[in-house]
């Protein structure tokens, strides 16, 4: 994910180098991934400084204005801690467009415990409450999908069921190693016997006698095929292909492999859709703040472009570019190129324009253009006048 417009805005440029923006849109992305919702938390620090951080979902709970285009009007942040006597001390960070309030409680003291055992609401203690400064609520929202769900919640039965099976697989080994022995038409099976043919390393057995172990019968390739089918139901359901399989590549081309990856492109396109609106609010946010400063911005201006993380073939885009030229312009050309060539478009722009201006004067330096008339007036005769030859 890259954005462009950054070079024109200095503020909002040093907010994200100042967060690691990468790394905190990468959390989002893991928290969206898992729980199908991601949290955000915008907040001041004590130096002044703009700060965003992704914190975990399990600990927050949103209030939404119940509109069509929904938005966080409070939050709720869960904090346990460890305190002295095997107690814990729980609080609740509670955010709404104008105030931050702290309440806390000590979750094993007696004293703060009800009838039934649980916490009760009367023993909440306010610790802070102050104006958090943000004009808004500052919480930013990221969700996986309409439904809120994770990516792996389609396939948990599948899942279990695999796990299950490769459990089962490992019981049998279990089985097998921890195995009873036969002995059949033997007298001599005393627990002395047995020691004795552990330390001489075999029995004696008669001509109808027999020693063996009793191991149950494990049909291997039914198993194998079950988690073969269950493992082919988890890729096909999730929309994610086995990119282990060796025939996922073998002899294709890139527009075969294109349509292998087909269905996981309309995935990957769906969490853009919503990461992209988390994004769009994150800037509104920031300009807000920056709007008290008078640097205030329009997050329009700022764009947002999302790249595949795949392999590309590097002389195939160079082909495609090279044909562009004349259809589009020059940064467009570059943009094609990715980020592993031209990590700047605009720096890559001037860069170029410089070794054009070097091409052309070929590292000549003209001479300064003498004007006769400046000349004339210091006394001097012009230049290729007959008095200076003479001199």
């Amino acid at each position: 994910m890259s954005y462009s417009g950054l070079e024109e805005n200095e503020a909002l440029k040093d907010i994200f180098i100042y967060n690691n923006e990468s790394s905190v849109d990468s959390d989002l992305l893991l928290y969206a991934s898992i729980f199908g919702e991601a949290y955000e938390l915008q907040w001041l620090n004590e130096n002044g400084k703009y700060c965003f951080e992704a914190i975990d979902p399990m600990a927050v709970m949103v209030i939404t204005d119940g509109r069509l285009r929904e938005t966080v009007t409070d939050a709720i942040i869960f904090d346990v801690d460890d305190t002295l006597g095997n107690e814990k001390r729980v609080r609740l960070y509670c955010y709404d467009d104008t105030h931050r309030r702290v309440y806390s409680y000590t979750e094993n003291a007696p004293a703060y415990k009800d009838e039934d055992g649980d916490a009760a609401m009367a023993s909440f203690e306010v610790e802070e409450e102050e104006p958090h400064l943000m004009g808004h609520c500052p919480i930013v929202q990221v969700k996986n999908n309409r439904w809120n769900t994770g990516d792996f919640e389609p396939i948990i039965s599948e899942i279990d069921a695999y796990n299950l099976s490769v459990s089962n697989s490992v019981n049998d080994l279990n089985d097998n190693t921890d195995a009873m022995m036969i002995f059949k038409n033997l007298d001599a099976t005393t627990e002395e016997d047995v020691e004795e043919a552990k330390r001489m390393g075999g029995f004696k057995v008669s001509d109808d006698g027999d020693v063996k172990w009793l191991i149950k019968d494990v049909n291997d390739s039914y198993s194998e095929n079950i988690k073969n089918r269950l493992k082919n139901d988890i890729h096909k359901f999730s929309f994610v292909p086995d990119m282990s399989d060796e025939q996922f590549a073998s002899n294709s081309s890139g527009v075969a492999i294109r349509y292998k990856l087909l269905a996981l492109e309309q995935f990957r396109l769906e969490k853009i859709k919503w990461m992209r609106k988390a994004i769009l609010t994150r800037l509104y946010m920031i300009s807000d703040y920056l709007a008290t400063k008078g640097q205030a911005f329009d997050p329009l201006d700022i764009g947002v472009t999302f790249k595949a993380n795949l392999p590309q073939n590097s002389v195939e885009i160079a082909e495609f570019v090279t044909k562009l030229s004349g259809i589009t312009s020059q940064a467009t050309q570059l943009t094609q190129l990715g980020e592993d060539i031209v990590p700047d478009v605009q720096d890559e722009m001037e860069k170029i324009q410089e070794e054009k201006e070097q091409s052309m004067n070929n590292g000549f330096v003209p001479a300064p253009f003498a004007n006769a008339e400046e000349d004339e007036s210091n006394g001097q005769p012009p230049e290729g006048s007959s008095a200076s030859q003479e001199e």
